[in-house]
């Protein structure tokens, strides 16, 4: 039989992939809707993601697949490892801030207001 400990860390696992899958369903489209706002080509552009995306999920399985069979599956684990870190980090560091500033600065405020409206001695009121 399996361990416990192996039962529960594929457990967290699939949780952990379900809840990723969920946020970045939403996540990918409210994206899109700030970068194509005002512009009328959301649905084109919405569009252009999706199928980016499941040509991508589809190739990366052959690729991974045919790296496995020839070279092992560390090294496909190791070379889609490092073609997904690259547009992570592509969009990590070059993709705008799609919250407007105004945005920012009134929740960035709220929170300022927050942390320093508690007076000592009053912590247990807050």
């Amino acid at each position: 039989t399996t361990p416990l400990w192996l039962q529960l860390v594929t457990l967290s696992t699939q949780i952990l992939d379900g809840v990723g899958a969920g946020v970045f369903g939403t996540m990918y489209i409210l994206v899109t809707s700030d970068i194509s706002g005002g512009t009328g080509r959301f649905s084109m552009t919405l569009g252009m993601t999706t199928a980016a995306m499941s040509i991508g999920g589809t190739v990366s399985g052959y690729l991974g697949q045919a790296i496995a069979q020839d070279m092992g599956y560390r090294t496909a684990f190791i070379i889609l490892g490092f073609m997904s870190a690259v547009p992570a980090l592509l969009y990590l560091f070059f993709m705008p801030e799609t919250l407007p500033a105004h945005v920012r600065e009134d929740a960035a405020n709220k929170t300022l207001k927050k942390m320093t409206s508690i007076a000592e001695g009053d912590e247990e009121n807050a």
